[in-house]
């Protein structure tokens, strides 16, 4: 990428603009990881249900198209296959603003959606 890059900048500006853009996925996986795991819990928890296409009782990003339906779950799969992924294309196409509030702030939205919704149903079921 640096050798692309250097056609229009110098090989410095573009290698510390790639480990920025490094350091900001990598933060944004933390933030996924940290999602999936209140996911995972529930399916652990038996509070949600494993969708039968599911080999595991974990999320699973390979039937994206396809979940288990409920809305936590979607709240998941829209944070790693839209805000994610515009964290990745405004990080690494030098649009920072887009980096930021249409991948990394509705990311962070969505992890509190997340926390919050199992919250609620981890509540709920112990009420019950």
């Amino acid at each position: 990428m640096i050798k692309t890059c250097k056609k229009c900048h110098s090989g410095k500006y573009a290698k510390k603009e790639l480990e920025k853009g490094d350091q900001m996925i990598r933060k944004a996986d933390r933030l996924m990881a940290e999602a999936i795991n209140v996911v995972a819990n529930l399916y652990k928890e038996g509070i949600l249900k494993k969708p039968e296409h599911y080999t595991y009782a974990y999320p699973d990003f390979l039937h994206y198209y396809q979940t288990g339906g409920s809305h936590i779950e979607q709240v998941l799969f829209t944070m790693y296959m839209k805000h994610r992924m515009r964290t990745y294309q405004g990080v690494f196409h030098a649009n920072p603003d887009y980096a930021y509030w249409y991948g990394w702030a509705a990311m962070v939205k969505d992890l509190d959606h997340i926390k919050q919704m199992a919250k609620c149903m981890k509540t709920k079921t112990a009420s019950k």
